[in-house]
């Protein structure tokens, strides 16, 4: 049996948008073995996988500092060290990496790791001619460019495999939850997460918008239950110091007491999941949770938009900043099903999937698939078209 290697060495939200691509691959080829590369942190997630044998842990950490002691100086333990760490992760190559990083230590691990490797580049780690959907990538992060092929299915591009055409989804992990965290999703409804940060503190959703969303939203639904989530244990509390105590007991707080998997299982309870463009709002979608996306600070619906259907998101026209007004009462209307609406500055998005991957299309509008997508995949990889 031939196996190979995918190599995702990126945050938690890159690592979910690879399930498409992995997916794929593994219904091309049925026959091989795949498996995952990924930083040692996002193991647990990496296991949910369907299609994934095994997970290599990939210590950046580790990595990061032989690198820095072999550029003071350079000895032959260090090449030992590196050559022992290798082994460790892979005594035996595999006939091929997939890599879905332009991170050259990415390259590099797919080069050292295996006999061959498809990916961003397209004469090795140290080349400089990228491939036609790298490039593409890149020309979008750096030019800003209108995105209508999403990132999940650029990736499947890179692998050389059409978008699945269709939702993939990862099933809750059976884990234990802190004995206070069980009741979260068992009485009340609806139970709603709040992600209370983000991978980039430009990302966050202010402190007082979600004081007034949390006061809102459990005013206007008295069964309703709100779940924070995340790692940042001192926002939250922070978020919670003024609101009545009749509202605090009518939220968990489970940041920074998780683990990914625990995290996985809190998202499965919860009927809605909210936040910015971040991992547990992607690991969400990736459970089949129907979530509320507030993109804003570079954020861009159309190609990081939640993976699937039935998803809302609100995106802020000026993306560089963020916007004086938020769609707080626009989104506690929308769990209401009352309809989507947008105040000043934002537009209001909702999530397809075709044959050419994801889209997302105005609300009120035909969900139209854009034409550009098909037009993309025809140039830029046409035996797959």
């Amino acid at each position: 049996m031939s196996r190979a290697l995918v190599i995702q060495l990126a945050r938690l939200g890159d690592l979910l948008q690879s399930l498409p691509a992995i997916t794929q691959l593994h219904a091309r080829y049925p026959e091989t073995q795949f498996d995952l590369l990924c930083p040692s942190h996002l193991s647990e997630v990496g296991r949910l996988f369907p299609g994934i044998e095994k997970v290599l842990e990939w210590d950046g950490a580790a990595w990061q500092r032989r690198a820095l002691a072999a550029q003071q100086d350079l000895r032959a333990e260090h090449l030992v060290e590196v050559a022992a760490s290798l082994t460790a992760l892979a005594p035996d190559p595999y006939d091929c990496a997939y890599v879905l990083n332009q991170h050259r230590r990415a390259l590099v691990a797919g080069a050292l790791l295996a006999r061959k490797v498809k990916g961003p580049f397209l004469h090795g780690p140290l080349g400089e001619t990228l491939t036609p959907w790298a490039a593409y990538v890149r020309d979008v992060a750096q030019r800003r460019l209108g995105q209508r092929v999403h990132l999940a299915d650029a990736f499947c591009g890179l692998c050389g495999v059409s978008p699945p055409g269709c939702v993939v989804m990862l099933d809750p992990p059976a884990v234990r939850l802190p004995g206070d965290l069980e009741p979260i999703g068992k009485q009340g409804a609806p139970w709603i997460a709040l992600i209370v940060g983000a991978g980039e503190a430009e990302r966050f959703v202010p402190m007082e918008v979600w004081r007034r969303w949390m006061t809102s939203f459990l005013a206007s639904m008295p069964q309703g239950r709100v779940v924070l989530v995340g790692t940042e244990r001192e926002r939250a509390a922070e978020m919670q110091a003024s609101l009545p105590s009749s509202a605090l007991g009518r939220i968990w707080d489970t940041t920074g007491r998780t683990s990914l998997s625990q995290l996985a299982a809190v998202l499965a309870r919860c009927h809605r999941v909210i936040g910015s463009d971040t991992g547990p709002l992607h690991l969400a979608a990736a459970l089949g949770r129907p979530v509320i996306g507030l993109y804003f600070a570079r954020a861009r619906v159309h190609e990081t938009g939640p993976y699937g259907f039935h998803h809302v998101v609100w995106q802020a026209e000026g993306l560089e900043r963020k916007n004086e007004t938020w769609p707080i009462d626009e989104t506690i209307a929308a769990i209401h099903e009352q309809g989507h609406h947008a105040p000043v500055g934002w537009s209001v998005w909702t999530s397809h999937c075709d044959t050419w991957g994801a889209y997302y299309a105005p609300v009120g509008q035909s969900a139209i698939p854009p034409r550009e997508r098909e037009v993309l995949w025809h140039e830029l990889e046409p035996a797959l078209s």
